[in-house]
């Protein structure tokens, strides 16, 4: 199994400023797509209302998932990189809110 907090991928997003554990401080706002830190209820440009919804929810909804483990992955993945899993994705099987 690939230990993620240690995975050079992982390193090199973090020392960019985004990564898996950034986005999970960060929300962003609907309004003027401003990035806020995630205790944050305001947005302190347009002072609309913010969800309650991470950077990495939105990320997450937007990807397929392995089913054991939660990592997101590709639509033609047939094997989970992070557990090893196989996964079968149905075409029926739609990303939905």
């Amino acid at each position: 199994m690939i230990d993620l907090a240690k995975s050079e991928k992982y390193v090199r997003l973090e020392a960019l400023g985004m990564g898996p554990y950034m986005m999970k401080k960060l929300k962003v706002c609907p309004e003027c797509g401003r990035l806020v830190g995630k205790r944050s209820f305001l947005c302190p440009i347009c002072k609309k209302r913010l969800p309650t919804k991470t950077l990495f929810d939105l990320y997450r909804k937007l990807h397929f998932q392995c089913p054991q483990c939660k990592t997101s992955l590709t639509a033609d993945a047939q094997y989970c990189p992070h557990c090893g899993k196989k996964v079968v994705f149905h075409p029926s099987e739609q990303m939905t809110d």
